[in-house]
């Protein structure tokens, strides 16, 4: 981007470039942002009110101080977390009056949906434009799901629980019944960027993928190549059903929506079961936890639906520590940490489109994955 970038810089050379507020618990953007362009007008903000880890955020608005209320309020371009932008609103909903454009640092923007904020205000009343941090969380996550399989179908924690035995192949049932990658099928629900990163991720391994979509593509936009040679997956479906009964692994990439919220709930995955056609899959989510509520969750489980659960979403974050999901051997639970933002990712996203604020007389109709607040995503 840096080319295109700065040759555009250049020819508003004479212009007054819009300050750029950074408000995010994420170490190291403000940094980033410097290092990839030391000229662009930045304001950072720090405050005790907000802190946070991975993909956690700590955030109290009650506590900010007058000085960071201050700059809030005349920023005109924030980068920062959707959650703490929806707790800003929701203490204070002039807390941003001058905002035009929030740049989310999170793929998923569903905090401010759920907000009161949000609940209470009309999508075509909202004066700002918010885009999504895209085009960055694929191979991390797909990483991080193929990883799951392969230590799910290897027993490694089996192995480490010899070890610290000392006892030789002591889960022997565990460790020596395994299958290979290449003779199982992956159903991924939601075939955006990072379900087709997914995708190939497993095709690399020789897995057969299927896809489960709103609406089934029809051309690779690439005249040499097949839509499953681009994207990764061998079939598309748009029943669900179906999808849920292909795969010996399903994972969900499936964002927060009004048709999304509770897909999986109320008895839906033992379409997977053995019984009704399928193969007890291990279900795997890293898209959003209330794709299914934990009581439907914990049933499948009880009754065979799934064989199993390797969890980095849920519906409450940071998972309480009554849920029953901590002690059960067929669970996994992780901490939302599938795909981190990187501060050394963002100059990639922002910049580009900071170009396209100045070049359009600091317009938002030209920015790139503009978030529809009609639509929720």
């Amino acid at each position: 981007y840096n080319t295109t970038y700065y040759c555009v810089m250049k020819t508003h050379a004479m212009a007054t470039f819009p300050t750029v507020t950074v408000f995010s618990s994420i170490q190291g953007i403000a940094q980033s942002l410097r290092d990839a362009d030391p000229n662009l007008p930045l304001q950072v903000v720090e405050d005790e009110a907000l802190c946070g880890y991975g993909g956690t955020v700590e955030f109290n608005p009650s506590a900010l101080s007058e000085h960071t209320k201050s700059i809030l309020q005349q920023a005109e371009i924030l980068i920062s977390e959707p959650a703490v932008v929806a707790a800003l609103l929701d203490h204070d909903r002039l807390a941003l009056s001058s905002l035009k454009w929030c740049q989310s640092t999170y793929a998923g923007v569903d905090p401010l949906f759920n907000s009161s904020f949000f609940s209470s205000s009309s999508s075509t009343n909202i004066p700002w434009k918010l885009t999504r941090f895209a085009g960055c969380f694929g191979p991390p996550i797909a990483e991080w799901c193929i990883a799951r399989i392969i230590e799910h179908e290897r027993s490694f924690t089996a192995t480490a629980s010899d070890q610290l035995q000392k006892s030789w192949a002591g889960s022997r049932d565990a460790v020596t019944n395994y299958r290979y990658l290449s003779s199982m099928a992956l159903t991924i629900l939601g075939c955006g960027d990072i379900g087709r990163c997914i995708a190939k991720a497993a095709k690399a391994f020789g897995m057969k993928t299927v896809g489960y979509v709103r609406t089934i593509p029809t051309s690779s936009n690439n005249d040499d190549k097949t839509v499953a040679e681009v994207t990764g997956v061998d079939e598309y479906t748009t029943d669900l059903t179906k999808a849920l009964q292909s795969g010996d692994y399903i994972v969900s990439v499936l964002p927060s929506t009004s048709e999304t919220r509770g897909l999986l709930s109320n008895g839906v995955l033992e379409a997977a079961s053995t019984e009704k056609g399928g193969l007890s899959p291990v279900f795997i989510n890293v898209g959003r936890g209330d794709v299914i509520d934990e009581k439907s969750l914990l049933e499948a489980l009880n009754k065979k639906y799934i064989s199993g659960a390797i969890l980095d979403v849920f519906v409450e974050e940071p998972l309480p520590t009554n849920s029953e999901l901590w002690s059960r051997s067929d669970v996994i639970v992780s901490p939302h940490v599938s795909g981190l933002t990187q501060a050394s990712d963002v100059p990639k996203v922002f910049l580009s489109n900071y170009r396209r604020y100045v070049e359009n007389d600091c317009s938002t109709s030209e920015l790139n994955f503009l978030v529809d607040w009609k639509k929720g995503y």
